[in-house]
């Protein structure tokens, strides 16, 4: 390692990351919206870095399919299309019904008393309209599902491309009745999972994720026809 400042090194990395992290939090919160230019020199003022850590960054990034990098065109953040977002809710679907099964099999009490306060946190931040933090409470209460089923390569492989659906659906909201499904299948799913009942944990997350699938199709299409 002769040439090289260990404590540099370190300190590189770690801005990368916060820059990576940076923008995944502006993807979910549609301050960057798919199908977005992403200019290094636009990122670097915005975040207050230099190049460099950017560039890694949207290395990164493009790694986890959240970015197109072109050799012509410089990064671009991937667009969504309807077949995409099917593509990404079938998907997640196959492998949250692995993890939940998992989850299911392992709870212990502990651990099905905090899914049932993440799931409050998503019911209280509905009642009060605050969509930020709708967004943060249904990630972190499926995170946490995934991190008790303890198959962090599926959990992995299910979060790439997600915070570009997360952003579309910031775009277009729910159909008139998606947020009251989605807390009675929270409820439904956690108390499955809680009482260690597999089966019918993997059927409500099933139902949860194509319903998600069909209404985010539905309010894209409905946009789509308006002039």
């Amino acid at each position: 390692m002769a040439g090289y400042d260990v404590s540099e090194l370190l300190q590189h990395e770690t801005m990368s990351a916060r820059v990576e992290r940076a923008i995944r939090r502006d993807i979910v919160s549609g301050i960057l919206a798919p199908g977005d230019r992403l200019r290094v020199a636009e990122l670097s003022t915005r975040y207050g870095v230099s190049h460099i850590p950017v560039r890694e960054a949207l290395r990164q990034l493009e790694g986890d399919r959240l970015v197109v990098i072109d050799p012509h065109k410089g990064a671009i953040l991937r667009g969504v299309t309807p077949k995409f977002v099917r593509d990404m809710h079938d998907t997640r679907a196959a492998l949250e019904s692995l993890l939940v099964r998992s989850a299911t099999e392992r709870i212990t009490p502990q651990g099905a008393e905090e899914l049932a306060r993440l799931a409050d946190a998503y019911e209280q931040a509905a009642a009060g309209g605050k969509a930020a933090a709708m967004v943060e409470a249904n990630l972190t209460l499926h995170r946490r599902i995934a991190e008790l089923a303890d198959n962090p390569v599926a959990a992995d492989i299910m979060e790439q491309g997600w915070e570009l659906v997360v952003s579309i659906r910031q775009r277009y909201g729910f159909g008139a009745s998606r947020i009251t499904a989605i807390i009675d299948q929270h409820r439904r799913l956690v108390r499955a999972i809680g009482s260690g009942d597999p089966n019918t944990a993997v059927q409500i997350a099933m139902e949860h994720c194509l319903d998600a699938r069909d209404d985010l199709l539905a309010r894209m299409n409905d946009a789509a026809q308006k002039p």
